[in-house]
């Protein structure tokens, strides 16, 4: 019995938690038949988003990361890509991605703000699981 492909999409950056969350990915969720779509949003500034949630991404930070990540594919054979987007509402531009894409799934880390500095701040993976097309399978980090 063949499955039909799904597209995932999953949001990075240079963070423990990105990297956590796509490893997860490999060793729970992804299947050959997968496209898997590698999303890192460089954040533009504003006020609403500027926090430690969002640190400001130095050129060759960047690129190293998609270095890392688009190694992790080839090395693993894994049908997929980076896309870079730059917006100042990550989760919004999660979402509108996905949406693009007609992804099957969003996979995003968690940074584990505190209840408090949530409410206040907000955070991008309840943004996600309250707006995305599709279903969002949100990571903890494991300590």
């Amino acid at each position: 019995m063949s499955t039909a492909a799904r597209k995932i999409v999953v949001a990075v950056d240079p963070s423990d938690q990105a990297e956590q969350a796509f490893q997860w990915y490999l060793s729970t969720v992804h299947r050959p038949e997968n496209e898997v779509i590698l999303l890192f949003i460089n954040v533009t500034s504003s006020a609403a988003e500027s926090s430690e949630d969002t640190p400001k991404k130095e050129p060759q930070t960047v690129k190293s990361m998609e270095d890392k990540y688009n190694g992790w594919i080839l090395e693993k054979g894994i049908s997929g890509r980076m896309r870079t987007e730059s917006g100042s509402k990550k989760g919004e531009t999660i979402c509108r991605v996905a949406e693009e894409e007609d992804a099957t799934m969003i996979i995003v880390g968690t940074r584990g703000l505190g209840k408090v500095r949530r409410t206040i701040m907000g955070s991008v993976s309840d943004y996600v699981v309250h707006h995305a097309p599709c279903p969002v399978i949100v990571c903890r980090q494991i300590t």
